[in-house]
């Protein structure tokens, strides 16, 4: 077949006059089937899942019978409400519940009132051995509670953690509490690679008075010891802790600790020192447990032998049978072993207990002040 060709003079000299072939127009854009104030609704009723339901129940019931285009449009505009309604009230009940199962917070203060009111604190050592009711009675109120700060993520101030130690006090005057504790209540189980820089807090509590928030002011740096600075607001009784230095602990002389394990807070367990193993740790047969990390382990007389930081678990050593262990209050005589940070009082403390130590030598109730 021959090709047939129509050239522009055939048309006409005007090729504007040439009439394109168009489609068929758009057709008008149909109304939304479901209405705006019903859409309104719906969407006032997202916060409130079961009677967004309802209302999804009764309108697939009234538009049933309407086109098929109409139904499309009211089960789509339904679902995607559903859909926003159930995320929101998945995140509304989420947060009710984290709220109301969170515990109170904690009152958190600069300073214990319960410690600033003593008006006074034991001369230690005794002169005799005490039993275990005396020793209780007489050491108990020295040692506290204590529990790594932590930030809750619903509140901006710092607060108790889901962890509980022991901490105890070494020095007190009209300035300030100097306390001791295990490194890793302060800087959680890797402490040898906590850093000493920055700020870091551990809440204290004597068990009746809230909350206080002390100052990590000093790391050992070997040993699982820190120590901790509690500001005073008022009284001036004075206190000052009998040592023990690591030459002078004898196995088999009886010791006592004092702790919270596992939250039963001021327990009182007694046994023997196992072993002096050297590196200024002590082995000891007293029950501890956590809880009782940092807390005190002291002799008959009330002198303090060292502090609680591990034990071998039977999780670990299933043949382990009350294996603990203890950093000898030796280490508190060697500033130069010591990180200190923080305040300048919590130091000048510090140096003021190493230089006035009251030391005791062998194995009984005499302690000498340091020279």
């Amino acid at each position: 077949m021959d090709r047939i060709v129509i050239t522009t003079q055939e048309i006409g000299k005007n090729p504007a006059s040439v009439v394109p072939l168009q489609g068929p127009a758009p057709p008008a854009r149909l109304p939304n089937p479901v209405p705006l104030w019903v859409r309104i609704v719906l969407v006032l009723l997202v916060p409130f899942l079961p009677l967004l339901a309802l209302a999804a129940l009764i309108a697939k019931v009234t538009v049933r019978r309407q086109t098929p285009r109409a139904v499309q449009a009211w089960s789509s505009y339904m679902l995607t409400m559903l859909i926003i309604s159930g995320f929101l009230s998945t995140i509304l009940v989420v947060l009710g519940i984290s709220l109301s199962w969170a515990p109170a917070p904690d009152i958190v203060g600069a300073a214990l009132a319960g410690l600033d009111e003593r008006s006074s604190f034991p001369v230690l050592p005794v002169a005799r051995t005490m039993t275990g009711v005396e020793l209780s009675t007489t050491l108990r109120p020295l040692v506290l509670m204590a529990s790594p700060a932590a930030r809750r993520w619903f509140t901006r101030t710092d607060s108790t953690s889901g962890l509980l130690g022991a901490a105890l006090i070494l020095q007190a005057d009209s300035k300030g509490y100097l306390l001791a504790t295990a490194r890793h209540v302060a800087d959680g189980e890797n402490w040898r690679a906590a850093s000493g820089s920055g700020s870091h807090k551990v809440m204290v509590s004597d068990g009746m008075n809230g909350w206080a928030a002390a100052q990590v002011v000093g790391r050992h740096k070997r040993l699982d010891i820190a120590l901790l600075w509690l500001e005073r607001r008022s009284g001036e009784a004075d206190f000052r802790q009998a040592i023990a230095n690591y030459t002078g602990v004898q196995p088999g002389e009886r010791i006592y600790v004092i702790g919270h394990p596992e939250g039963l807070n001021f327990s009182i367990s007694n046994g023997i020192v196992s072993r002096t193993p050297g590196d200024e740790v002590l082995q000891i047969s007293a029950p501890v447990s956590p809880g009782n990390s940092g807390g005190p382990v002291y002799d008959e007389y009330g002198n303090l032998l060292g502090v609680v930081t591990s034990k071998v678990a039977r999780s670990m050593e299933p043949e382990a049978e009350n294996l603990n262990f203890a950093v000898s209050t030796d280490a508190l005589l060697h500033a130069s072993d010591w990180e200190l940070m923080g305040s300048a009082a919590a130091q000048k403390e510090f140096m003021d207990f190493v230089r006035q130590a009251k030391v005791r030598g062998a194995a009984s109730g005499s302690a000498t002040p340091q020279q």
